[in-house]
């Protein structure tokens, strides 16, 4: 049942969980739910389509030495989320990801890639990937007759390709609106913004959410459980700015909300450069013509060397042009396109970087002493780069250009990473509810519940304690359908 928030100010609504978000985590999660004779509560801020009203709720104060790009076109507060105008890449985490890491300060995770691997396969046939892992075969991929252009013995990077969601899969909203239009044990309120969480006197549950529309209205939400599934920086912000109770913020007897704040710092990193341009395209630039390929550092450099994920994308486009998420941000906006400036050319391949930041409990999301239209506290993110990350960073684009060199076929036209513009962030906002064991550790359990709480949970990549290299939207997928079937057993244990 899809419902406005506007025509029903006032009233009551009760389910057995709800959710808040209909993105990624948001929409996975009310599904399989459904499916499991689990009653859902789904609600979202923004309409069915793109409206500036809800889009400026996204208002972001930066702090330090934030860029902009960091909290501009990476997010979206309408019907299926930041899904509207995702790329599609699709790589599950390796399971070195999960490890914890003697140089990477907080890493680790509670659960390994054995624990997610299920949910991973799930995912994918819920995202119509052929498998989880795509491997770089050579001659299943097509271009066995190919060279390659790292070097033989070069065990410090290794190429890797990942899926990309077919279109029919990319806008979740639009693939899963009339599932949930015809779903009787899901009942969805658009236009309908959670201003706070109340919980109990006694601090250790959640009686309702109250929700605020832009008329002006308020509603009321109960359930038994609740998840948020808002992002990475609302879902802090939510916790915070609901502190009735608990003066720090729900979940912040440890003062962790907001803490740990990732992205993945992503720009141009250079251009490949054959050495001699009649020789015929390598492997990597035939098949960065159709799929998603590039070279991550390998587990084994990563100890050797000390470094944190890191991940060269090669691209068949010319970087000037936006990049297919930024087409798609800018198409919903309205924004000029732009375009080549050149064309595109053997000689200008590009190469997009994604590198892993560690985990810095001075990287965070905090509240601004500024108030939304809604009346809501407005998140402000402090995001730190440390030395660490960059020099990490730096190292593996060396071992790259060194390992392509070694090929003998290219050079590497790279940038500096030391400096601006590679810290910008790559719209892959991760961190401030991670998870842990210990509450002294992080903000919630393995399954996402809030430490201290016992019906609140946290969906979304907000759970996670290290980034990697990866794009998260496949891990994001996993978690919530193995948080689902965490909420359906617990229900089907209570007889609710």
């Amino acid at each position: 049942m899809l419902l406005n928030g506007v025509a029903n100010h006032g009233k009551t609504f009760e389910a057995e969980v709800c959710v808040v978000g209909a993105g990624a985590a948001g929409l996975t999660l009310a599904m399989d739910l459904a499916s499991r004779g689990v009653s859902v509560l789904l609600l979202e801020s923004g309409g069915v389509k793109f409206q500036w009203e809800s889009h400026e709720l996204l208002d972001v104060e930066r702090m330090g030495d934030t860029p902009e790009r960091l909290v501009t076109g990476t997010r979206e507060r309408f019907f299926g989320g930041t899904t509207n105008h995702w790329g599609g890449l699709c790589r599950p985490f390796d399971a070195f990801e999960f490890e914890e890491k003697p140089w990477v300060p907080n890493s680790g995770w509670p659960i390994s890639r054995d624990d997610l691997q299920p949910y991973y396969e799930a995912a994918a046939r819920l995202l119509n990937l052929p498998e989880v892992d795509r491997p770089y075969d050579l001659a299943a991929l097509g271009v066995a007759g190919h060279p390659t252009l790292l070097g033989e013995f070069v065990d410090n990077l290794e190429p890797r390709v990942a899926h990309r969601a077919p279109t029919g899969r990319l806008r979740m909203g639009q693939w899963r609106l009339e599932d949930i239009k015809k779903n009787p044990l899901i009942t969805c309120l658009l236009n309908t913004t959670v201003a706070e969480i109340h919980s109990a006197t006694s601090g250790d549950h959640i009686e309702y959410l109250e929700g605020r529309t832009l008329q002006k209205g308020s509603l009321q939400f109960r359930a038994r459980d609740y998840v948020l599934c808002t992002g990475a920086i609302e879902n802090a912000r939510l916790l915070l700015a609901s502190n009735a109770v608990h003066p720090a913020g729900l979940g912040n007897e440890h003062d962790l909300v907001g803490r740990f704040y990732m992205d993945h710092a992503a720009n141009g990193l250079g251009r490949i450069l054959p050495l001699d341009p009649a020789a015929g395209p390598s492997a990597e630039e035939v098949l960065a013509t159709r799929i998603p390929v590039g070279w991550a550092n390998t587990p084994r450099a990563r100890r050797e060397y000390k470094l944190q994920g890191f991940y060269a994308l090669c691209i068949n486009d010319n970087l000037k042009q936006p990049l297919a998420h930024e087409r798609a941000m800018l198409s919903l906006t309205g924004a000029p396109q732009g375009g080549h400036s050149e064309s595109p050319s053997r000689l200008r391949k590009a190469l997009l970087v994604n590198w892993e930041q560690a985990p810095n409990p001075h990287s965070r999301i905090l509240l601004s002493s500024s108030r939304d239209v809604l009346g809501v506290p407005k998140p402000a993110m402090d995001w730190n780069v440390t030395e660490q990350d960059i020099n990490s960073a730096a190292k593996s684009a060396e071992l790259l250009s060194l390992a392509v060199a070694q090929g003998g076929r290219a050079r590497l036209q790279i940038g500096d990473l030391r400096k601006p513009p590679y810290t910008v962030g790559g719209g892959h906002q991760m961190g401030g509810t991670r998870m842990s064991v210990d509450p002294k550790h992080g903000v919630t359990d393995m399954n996402g519940r809030v430490h201290a709480l016992e019906n609140l949970f946290v969906g979304g990549s907000s759970l996670f304690p290290t980034g990697g290299w990866q794009h998260p939207t496949l891990t994001i997928v996993a978690l919530a359908l193995r948080q689902a079937e965490f909420l359906g057993a617990r229900h089907a244990r209570t007889g609710s």
